[in-house]
């Protein structure tokens, strides 16, 4: 049964990004710390991550990528992405949660949708036997997600 999963590097206080984040300025300053451990190490918007995820680290990263059939993310984290370069960069159908469908992109691999809970059914329907990512700022995104989880549960979705 294809299962649908949040999760998101949260330092110990609660942030998911630095101070000043969003479109072209990413993680904000400083931000990229938090993600250290999918690159082994420091990396930087400035230049590409030249390490990899080891040990522990890169077993919980490499399951969890291989479990995924679709991805579920919001215009904000696409606009803060800066729409990873016009393409969608997990190989994956990827629905991008907007009240502006009508601003998806052609050609690029993303599913702009007016909705968190048609995108959850449409990436289920795509993801097939493997599990929806659903990824986002907790300041919005996975509220929504906690509270839809219980209406999804309710209804079978």
């Amino acid at each position: 049964m294809t299962k649908v999963a949040a999760g998101i590097t949260t330092s110990l206080d609660g942030y998911i990004t630095g101070p000043n984040d969003g479109p072209g300025r990413g993680l904000g300053d400083g931000g990229e710390r938090l993600h250290d451990w999918v690159f082994g190490g420091p990396w930087s918007y400035d230049e590409e991550p030249t390490g990899e995820a080891t040990g522990a680290d890169k077993e919980v990263l490499d399951g969890a990528i291989t479990r995924v059939g679709a991805v579920v993310g919001g215009r904000n984290t696409y606009e803060a992405a800066q729409a990873w370069g016009g393409h969608n960069p997990f190989g994956v159908p990827f629905f991008i949660v907007t009240h502006r469908p009508q601003d998806a992109p052609a050609d690029a691999g993303f599913t702009f949708v007016d909705g968190l809970e048609e995108a959850i059914a449409r990436a289920r329907e795509a993801a097939g036997s493997k599990d929806v990512f659903v990824m986002g700022g907790a300041d919005v995104g996975l509220l929504q997600v906690g509270v839809l989880g219980s209406r999804l549960a309710l209804s079978g979705l």
